[in-house]
């Protein structure tokens, strides 16, 4: 009796624990989760790249951390299609919803592709999209051409039917964008499908936004979007991506690339190695430009400047070397990559001051020398070389009106005299007259 009491108890307590347990994990999963009190603003204008990666993946980080909507800006004519699709990637893995919203004047190419696989796609009334037929620039000639080859244009097709698809996308309308160049204005592509929502402005597209509800394919997340009362934060790229979107400009990146080239190749041939660290920073900053890994560049910034700071501090005077060296090494500190909008243990943070209390240390210390070194030359008294006085040899019969040559202190000098000076008898200048000596006996 005893014994089945014990049973039955043990029974229910387990059930009493199991089941609070498995009804907070269904509703988890079941339940979908309110978002949009805070919504948080990232534009991406111009040429598309690898500096456009950077900054969508930490607007993405920290959306992430405030739990908030992110809205991407689009004003692009188009540009890297790696670039593009990496983007593409990241937003399916992020854990909040991601709306696309065309505004300016357009999303041609590289744009249309991330604004159609966005989880929310919306356009600003004006605005086009579409031309996303691949193309190739040939930097010799400085002519684009069209890509027709399949093994190129099919991915590109596939990607779209995967990423788009399964936002609910008129995929055959914008499988057209890539095989014929289509375009479509705002309204023409709500009708068709192949956009969400027609907005005036950030404001409109929130009001339209609000209680939408929003599946993450990828995660299997489902959110709703309560947009009654929000707060808008506009994500700034940092420095390092600014930097990059300008160097990514191909006219830019070509005359870094092509100047930094001659440079070098002039110093190296001419033996004036001076001007080869100009040289090299306009190479690193046009292979930057180029689309070469920019923690790569900034290391090998930091690299080469301490290298020629260091050599400089070793050699008299401060020239080209400190100059050049100290503007690598601030470029590639400011181009060193930096964390995004997320929170940081405490542990974290104070390692981080003391490492950069350590470095602006040693940084300050190399810019004291540097000082110290040009402010020793610039007081150091002027040393004034003149030949008046100087005694030397005459290699000719000289008179009042035969000029000779002389040679004093191993140089050889056009002569007169006023008085008649033998071959081999010691002169001593007393004036020099442009491009000739007056001499005496000495």
């Amino acid at each position: 009796m005893h014994e089945g009491l014990r049973i039955i108890f043990l029974f229910l307590l387990i059930l009493g624990l199991v089941l609070p347990i498995a009804s907070q994990v269904h509703a988890q999963e079941g339940s979908p989760e309110t978002i949009g009190q805070k919504v948080v603003v990232a534009s991406i204008e111009g040429v598309i790249g690898v500096h456009t990666e950077e900054y969508v993946k930490l607007s993405i980080q920290y959306a992430e951390s405030m739990n908030a909507i992110l809205v991407l800006t689009l004003n692009t004519p188009g540009g890297l299609l790696d670039s593009a699709l990496n983007i593409v990637y990241m937003i399916d893995d992020s854990r909040v919803p991601v709306v696309g919203f065309v505004i300016d004047k357009w999303a041609e190419s590289a744009g249309t592709l991330i604004l159609v696989c966005t989880h929310i796609a919306a356009m600003q009334p004006g605005t086009i999209i579409g031309s996303m037929q691949p193309i190739e620039y040939n930097p010799a000639t400085g002519t684009y051409q069209p890509v027709n080859d399949t093994k190129i244009i099919n991915p590109i097709l596939k990607v779209l039917d995967e990423h788009a698809g399964v936002k609910n996308r008129n995929v055959s309308v914008i499988k057209r964008f890539v095989t014929e160049n289509l375009n479509l204005g705002a309204h023409e592509a709500l009708e068709l499908g192949v956009i969400d929502i027609v907005a005036k402005d950030i404001n409109d597209l929130l009001r339209q936004l609000n209680g939408r509800t929003v599946t993450l394919p990828y995660t299997n997340k489902t959110f709703v979007i309560d947009t009654s009362r929000f707060e808008i934060i506009y994500y700034q790229p940092s420095f390092r991506v600014r930097a990059t979107g300008f160097l990514s400009d191909p006219i830019i990146s070509s005359l870094l690339m092509t100047f930094g080239l001659i440079i070098t190749l002039f110093s190296l041939l001419s033996g004036n190695y001076h001007s080869v660290p100009i040289g090299l920073l306009l190479l690193f900053l046009g292979l930057l430009g180029s689309g070469f890994n920019i923690n790569y560049t900034s290391l090998a910034l930091i690299l080469v400047g301490s290298t020629l700071l260091i050599i400089e501090l070793v050699t008299p005077g401060f020239g080209v070397l400190g100059i050049t060296g100290i503007i690598m090494l601030v470029l590639g500190i400011a181009l060193s990559p930096a964390g995004g909008g997320y929170s940081i243990s405490k542990e974290y943070a104070t390692k981080f001051l003391y490492s950069a209390y350590i470095s602006g240390g040693i940084l300050g210390f190399l810019a004291g020398v540097a000082v110290y070194k040009v402010l020793k030359v610039r007081r150091k008294e002027p040393i004034i070389w003149t030949i008046v006085g100087k005694k030397g040899r005459a290699l000719d019969d000289i008179g009042p009106n035969k000029e000779g040559f002389v040679i004093v202190e191993g140089e050889y000098w056009l002569a007169v005299s006023d008085e008649e000076i033998k071959k081999d008898e010691a002169i001593i200048v007393v004036a020099k007259e442009g491009h000739k000596l007056r001499v005496r006996k000495a």
